[in-house]
């Protein structure tokens, strides 16, 4: 029985080689794309991206931080910046202080006598903030001192109104003065120091007005008032000077001369000056030669 049955089981071992070699022959044919295949390798192999922190990112690059950080703060740079706003009473109290030192630049250039120059800043700050009451009588004050009375005096009356203000009735006492016309300028000065009883300029304009009138006391003791209020002031020292040599009271002129350092020249001009004084009220020299000696 073995005999019989080998031969039935050996011819399958070629036709399994058959189909073995057909399968090879059918792989060697068909070979794999190597694109394909790079690409699937590729896709394996490639590192997953790299996850920057933002400390790191600093350390890197420091300015790409700053830039954040100030994006962060003022927003993105590609956006119109937001204007700041002023709080409406720090507006006010700026533009407050801004025409506070205006004015007082105007001052300083009055007392340096710059008064055109005072004048052009008044048309600057008048143009910027409008006219106020002090640029008005800073202007009134300007307009006398450059001998432009009549505007001067208009002025002065047109801020009169607002405010009974010393320094007003000071103006207009002196554009009398300048005008020669003593009584109403006696009048405006006794105004000015009503309001203001410590007006040193006034007491000293209106004491040498109460000199010119012959009133010998009240002179003195206006002049004196003057004086004491304010030791230092030249015009008021030299007012009572020329008080001491019109009434004689040459002690006290050649103190105050002396004083003053006045030169011999300076001497004489008062000296003059008191004399013509006397002839105008009625009280002449006594005729001593020796009168221009007592302050030398």
């Amino acid at each position: 029985m073995n005999n019989r049955a080998l031969p039935s089981v050996l011819p399958v071992v070629p036709v399994l080689l058959l189909a073995m070699s057909t399968v090879l022959a059918g792989c060697a044919s068909k070979p794999a794309r190597p694109q394909q295949a790079q690409q699937q390798t590729s896709q394996q192999t490639s590192p997953s991206p790299l996850v920057v922190t933002q400390p790191q990112q600093a350390a890197i690059d420091p300015s790409a931080a700053s830039r954040a950080n100030s994006d962060a703060e003022t927003g993105s740079l590609n956006e119109d910046p937001k204007p700041l706003q002023e709080n409406a009473d720090t507006v006010r109290q700026r533009e407050k202080r801004e025409r506070e030192i205006h004015l007082s630049l105007v001052n300083k250039m009055i007392s340096q006598k710059n008064e055109y120059a005072a004048l052009a800043h008044l048309d600057s700050y008048e143009r910027r903030w409008g006219a106020s009451f002090e640029s008005k009588r800073l202007r009134a004050d300007c307009l006398r001192r450059t001998r432009q009375l009549d505007e001067a005096e208009s002025l002065y009356k047109s801020i009169l109104g607002q405010q009974s203000n010393a320094r007003i009735w000071y103006g207009l006492g002196k554009v009398s003065i300048e005008k020669n016309d003593m009584k109403t300028a006696a009048s405006r000065l006794e105004k000015a120091v009503q309001v203001d009883p410590l007006m040193i300029e006034a007491y000293s304009d209106l004491g040498l007005i109460y000199l010119l009138e012959g009133k010998q006391t009240t002179s003195y003791d206006t002049l004196m008032k003057a004086s004491q209020l304010s030791s230092n002031d030249q015009g008021t020292l030299a007012n009572l000077a020329l008080w001491g040599l019109v009434y004689q009271d040459f002690d006290m002129a050649k103190s105050i001369a002396d004083r003053l350092k006045w030169s011999d020249k300076t001497r004489t001009q008062v000296l003059n000056q008191a004399n013509v004084i006397r002839k105008r009220i009625g009280n002449p020299s006594n005729g001593n030669s020796n009168t221009a000696e007592q302050i030398q």
